[in-house]
């Protein structure tokens, strides 16, 4: 129970004062915990960071984006881009997509932390759908450098004509790439 009502109140404090200002003090205020028990749960303010992530972005969407369903669209490229465009558009999920973002590139704890998470719990999951090896590995993280890009222009920096270019268009542009990245021997 406590460490459910943590993981919340970070997730809620990393989203509105970003990782800077968020102190493990005011988590616990937040999920009314006394501050060690915040310590003793998570180890840092990082890792808690890291474990809060997880909140937002599942990689089991990802996942599923790359198996296809039957009624799914063929293309692997345009499931996996509308998928992630769906986590940024979430109203829950898609603020603290942004603050995460802005954090992981502007302190160095959430640097590592950001992509600590990326490397063993998104990539591994992604990797481990195109069948879990180096080159596998590889194509997922390429994938991920043009839906991490695209996503930092459109929704973090809110680059036009990227920020306004309508959904549609975007997966139209980007998912050819990203099918080639997931689809096609290196």
């Amino acid at each position: 129970m406590s460490r459910e009502a943590v993981l919340a109140a970070a997730k809620k404090r990393f989203a509105t004062d970003g990782y800077e200002k968020t102190t493990l003090r005011a988590i616990a205020r937040d999920a009314h915990v006394d501050p060690a028990m915040v310590l003793y749960l998570f180890g840092s303010k990082a890792d808690l960071f890291r474990e809060s992530l997880r909140l937002i972005l599942d990689p089991g969407v990802l996942v599923t984006a790359i198996t296809g369903g039957a009624d799914d669209d063929s293309d692997i490229g345009s499931r996996i881009v509308r998928a992630y465009m769906r986590i940024w558009a979430e109203p829950d999920t898609g603020p603290t997509m942004v603050a995460m973002l802005q954090s992981a590139t502007s302190n160095s704890d959430a640097h590592e932390a950001f992509r600590g998470f990326m490397q063993n719990y998104v990539l591994t999951a992604v990797s481990g759908a195109l069948g879990g090896d180096e080159p596998a590995r590889l194509r997922a993280m390429l994938a991920a450098s043009q839906l991490v890009g695209m996503a930092m222009l459109r929704y973090v920096m809110e680059v036009p004509p990227l920020a306004t270019l309508p959904d549609d268009e975007v997966v139209r542009l980007i998912a050819p790439t990203v099918t080639r990245y997931l689809s096609t021997e290196l």
